[in-house]
């Protein structure tokens, strides 16, 4: 499959949101993750800062 994890950037840590995210919506300075069941999660403040497609690795970080 095709899915990624997705990760806030606090600092230098890595915080996981979502393991396995499908689709990724950017609203603003919103961020609503998916994955293909329709779970969602969504993070307020944030912004996209990376798509890793080779790793299958979405980082966020706050604006």
């Amino acid at each position: 499959m095709c899915e990624s994890t997705v990760y806030l950037l606090k600092g230098s840590e890595k915080i996981l949101v979502m393991s396995e995210a499908a689709r990724i919506i950017v609203n603003g300075t919103s961020v609503t993750c998916m994955d293909a069941l329709g779970e969602r999660h969504v993070v307020k403040d944030a912004r996209m800062a990376e798509a890793n497609l080779l790793n299958h690795e979405i980082i966020l970080k706050p604006v």
